[in-house]
């Protein structure tokens, strides 16, 4: 049972000194093409931070008409308790069981850092922020990586390294590459990396609140229940005795005396 109480301002001091450093200054990325798989790969980073705060769990605790995405991007939703449709080009006709989805889920089965039971919210807040920073880190790099795109020669890996993160080795997007473009687009990956950042952190904020109280509460139950075991069993137990030996009094037999009035 948690005895310690969880300090509110601690983790709004935490959070709000998070320093979120911006992004480097917006490029444009050509071609609707490139622009379409840079989103595609900020999206799995978005649902691979998701699962590490709330975890994934297996499909087939998942409810009828729940979503979910696969390696390449496609959504599928279960229409049975067995079974995955998606309307993905190239899977009209497709249905894929559980075992399929499972291992063909974008990000794998999982649990999440707010699953931690036996645990105060504060002692959360570090792999918290960590893991948000660890997704600033990623999609920096893949901006850096669209950027390093335009100029790579084959598919080989390319080592990024944004500013105050560890290195990644990614292969460069094909779309992203010069022969690959064939339209001018609007697109910058840097606004979409920053938009993303902005409302995972408001989202952290309110989740962290939600799962302070909602501690507190579980911890404040538990206290509180030993409270009224023992107020049942020292204090009333006495109080019911006697009621019970009162409400027996009418089966006692009267004298003659009294039966006679």
């Amino acid at each position: 049972m948690m005895t310690k109480r969880f300090h509110r301002p601690l983790c709004t001091v935490l959070l709000l000194s998070l320093a979120l450093t911006p992004i480097a200054a917006a490029q444009e990325v050509d071609s609707s093409a490139c622009g379409g798989q840079v989103y595609a790969a900020l999206a799995h980073e978005e649902r691979e931070y998701r699962a590490v705060l709330f975890g994934q769990k297996s499909v087939a605790s998942l409810p009828i008409g729940s979503v979910q995405y696969d390696k390449e991007g496609n959504t599928w939703m279960k229409t049975g308790e067995n079974q995955w449709k998606s309307l993905a080009e190239g899977f009209g006709e497709t249905v894929w069981n559980n075992t399929l989805m499972n291992e063909q889920m974008d990000v794998p089965v999982r649990r999440g850092i707010l699953e931690t039971r036996k645990a105060l919210t504060s002692e959360l807040i570090p792999p918290l922020t960590q893991s948000l920073r660890a997704l600033q880190c990623r999609m920096r790099a893949e901006c850096a990586l669209a950027r390093a795109s335009q100029t790579a020669v084959g598919l080989a890996p390319i080592k990024i390294q944004p500013d105050g993160c560890i290195d990644f080795e990614w292969k460069p997007f094909p779309a992203c590459k010069p022969e690959g473009q064939q339209s001018a687009g609007v697109m910058t990956c840097d606004d979409a990396a920053d938009s993303i950042m902005d409302r995972e952190t408001v989202l952290l904020r309110m989740v962290v609140t939600e799962d302070a109280a909602y501690r507190t509460l579980l911890q404040f139950e538990g206290i509180f229940q030993g409270f009224l075991s023992d107020f049942r069993f020292s204090l009333l137990s006495p109080l019911w005795q006697t009621v019970r030996i009162i409400g027996n009094l009418t089966n006692i037999p009267c004298f003659l005396s009294e039966c006679n009035e």
